[in-house]
């Protein structure tokens, strides 16, 4: 019977198989281990980093400080008693007549809250040359009469050649005495 296997001989076979599967099991747990360890050392330096900018603009607390310093002194106070919508509206108007930006609505949405400041919501529905909006939208950013933020803008084609017509939404800050 040469086919047949002493025991002993099984017993070697059957070591050396335990072995393969225990040295592919280790080999097998180093490199998962090692993938991990790798996605964990990115995980580290990615947090790592973020601290680290984190710790800089805590760094420069006073300097962010005093630039909203700055800024909310620049915001208008309107009086208790004042409706903010109508100031507001006039302002925005005045603006768009100077710019040649027509306004056939200006519509105000009332106040809300926002900690120690308030906002109101203005929809205009305009119309005008495209270099008019430009020149209304530039000073609408830069103006000292408010503060002023478009948060939504849609134009077409204008009824005359080379006008524009659309919707803008305006929020204004402001403060209350």
């Amino acid at each position: 019977m040469a086919g047949a296997m002493s025991l002993r001989e099984k017993a070697v076979f059957a070591g050396l198989g335990v072995f393969a599967l225990y040295a592919l099991t280790v080999a097998y747990f180093f490199l998962a281990g090692r993938a991990q360890w790798t996605a964990a050392a990115d995980k580290y330096e990615r947090a790592k980093a973020t601290c680290e900018r984190e710790r800089k603009v805590i760094s420069e607390r006073s300097l962010w400080d005093q630039r909203y310093e700055e800024e909310a002194s620049r915001i208008p106070v309107v009086d208790d008693g004042k409706g903010a919508d109508t100031a507001w509206m006039r302002v925005i108007g005045d603006m768009a007549s100077s710019n040649f930006l027509f306004t056939s609505t200006l519509k105000a949405a009332g106040e809300t809250d926002m900690d120690d400041m308030k906002q109101t919501t203005v929809d205009i529905a305009w119309s005008g040359a495209f270099e008019s909006l430009v020149k209304f939208m530039w000073e609408i950013e830069n103006t000292d009469k408010g503060k002023f933020d478009i948060t939504f803008l849609s134009f077409s084609q204008g009824k005359a050649k080379g006008y524009l017509s659309g919707n803008m939404t305006l929020n204004c800050i402001f403060k209350r005495k």
